[in-house]
């Protein structure tokens, strides 16, 4: 009887599918390269190009690590605490940003990212303990496969009539920072009182422009407005003078230039 051999399979190679991984792009690089000048396809584009929702980053960057400058964590006796929730850091998923303030008086906002990074940043602003916070989308690209991140507006409260406000981003390095110009922490006062100031955005070709405005009366009785575009490369502001223009009398020059006018948050004055 002849006998039966069976092959040895031990030593054969062994092949396995590749995995398969998904990279969301750094939505944090592209809210910071929104152009100035809008090409006139823009709103051509918003209409043909169909928004995705891309899945969690395969891993988290590595300019994530280590940790952020100011306090790890919200102190226990914190007084004013409020939370709102927002992609802050372009990996679409709602990160927690928290305004707070400490047993010494001193307003703060705090962050925690979704992948679980805190930082804080100390904030007086205006004359107040405490300051608001809301989201605005001050990248917005229309037609953007991932929508860019949103930027957190802080308003502090000043003397009847008025406020300051200023904006906070991320660094490169993932934590929270107040926007500067040049060397010194930005933020512009919105005042009722004339000359009026304030903060308006203007929609065109498929992004949002943030202007800060001041208008002046005549002697004629019309008002000579002066606006600056805001833009911004992570938290550092440049302010563009754009042309001076002149509107005629009218009842609602407060509410148009001595507010927040058009913007993501309401206006905060009747």
């Amino acid at each position: 009887m002849t006998p039966t051999t069976v092959a040895d399979t031990s030593t054969l190679p062994v092949t396995t599918s590749p995995l398969i991984t998904t990279t969301v792009p750094d939505a944090t690089t592209v809210a910071t390269t929104v152009p100035i000048t809008v090409p006139p396809a823009a709103d051509t584009v918003a209409s043909s190009v169909a928004p995705t929702t891309p899945g969690p980053p395969s891993k988290v960057p590595s300019a994530s690590k280590g940790t952020c400058a100011g306090l790890a964590s919200i102190p226990a006796d914190a007084m004013n605490v409020t939370t709102i929730q927002g992609d802050i850091d372009g990996d679409l998923h709602p990160d927690a940003v928290t305004s707070y303030t400490t047993s010494d008086g001193v307003p703060h906002i705090h962050a925690t990212l979704a992948f679980g990074k805190q930082s804080d940043v100390a904030i007086p602003l205006g004359f107040a303990e405490t300051v608001s916070i809301s989201f605005e989308d001050f990248d917005h690209s229309a037609g953007a496969a991932v929508p860019p991140p949103v930027a957190v507006l802080a308003i502090g409260a000043g003397n009847a009539g008025s406020a300051f406000v200023t904006f906070l981003t991320l660094t490169t390095k993932y934590c929270l920072g107040q926007w500067t110009l040049g060397n010194a922490p930005y933020s512009l006062r919105i005042s009722q009182h004339g000359p009026y100031a304030g903060l308006s955005c203007d929609g065109t070709a498929g992004h949002i422009h943030y202007l800060q405005d001041v208008a002046e009366q005549q002697p004629d009785g019309s008002w000579t407005v002066t606006p600056q575009l805001i833009t911004h490369n992570f938290t550092k502001v440049t302010l563009t003078a754009l042309a001076p223009y002149t509107v005629p009398v009218s009842p609602d020059i407060a509410h148009r230039f001595g507010d927040i006018s058009g913007c993501d948050h309401a206006p905060m004055f009747p």
